[in-house]
């Protein structure tokens, strides 16, 4: 009886483990996806592409962050951070619809960059 309940326990404990673990490298692999389109969307942006491609990889970016927003722990932190990310992503598709200009150019490296570091830390939380 204490021996099926002791292997009862190691099967739940690998189980539970192993669901963790495949929930970290969604994670992992969505943040990964996310920092690929930032890039994207500021080189883009830099060579003067046209915006309705631009705006399609910030759609995407925008799936993306509703993917992280249900699979990422819901501390305070992550949530305040969440709100943060989704204000960049705005703020990068009002920036894009814009004239090119250096200045504008900069503000989405960025806004770029805000979103990849954030979408990372709640990877790795």
């Amino acid at each position: 009886m204490l021996k099926k309940s002791i292997i009862t326990l190691m099967l739940i404990s690998t189980f539970a483990s192993s669901s963790l673990f495949a929930k970290n490298a969604q994670l992992l692999s969505l943040a990964a996806q996310q920092v690929k389109l930032t890039k994207k969307i500021s080189h883009a942006y830099q060579s003067k592409a046209s915006s309705a491609s631009i705006l399609s990889s910030i759609k995407t970016l925008e799936m993306g962050q509703i993917k992280l927003k249900k699979q990422a722990k819901h501390t305070s932190e992550i949530k305040n951070l969440l709100v943060y990310l989704n204000i960049c992503v705005k703020e990068l598709k009002a920036l894009v619809r814009k004239p090119y200009s250096r200045e504008n150019a900069q503000k989405v490296v960025d806004y770029g960059v805000s979103i990849s570091e954030g979408s990372r830390y709640i990877a790795k939380s």
